[in-house]
């Protein structure tokens, strides 16, 4: 299945794929989470050139990421 750039799915694999990073993964869970979710909207917000009616789609679906990514992680750390 194609993950389409910019979905919630998308940014989901971009949130843990950045935790697996070896500078985070000597962080908490949460830490790791909160430092991956800065990251790429950081990206986003500063890096991606695109209108801001497009950013801010984006960065509505990356908030929706890092929920679902946070709620499947309860109790880990």
């Amino acid at each position: 299945m194609t993950v389409l750039f910019g979905t919630v799915e998308y940014f989901e694999k971009e949130i843990v794929n950045q935790m697996s990073n070896d500078q985070l993964q000597n962080l908490t869970a949460s830490n790791s989470l909160e430092c991956a979710y800065s990251s790429v909207k950081s990206e986003i917000t500063n890096v991606f050139v695109c209108s801001d009616i497009f950013r801010k789609d984006l960065l509505v679906n990356l908030e929706k990421a890092f929920e679902m990514v946070s709620g499947s992680m309860v109790g880990v750390d």
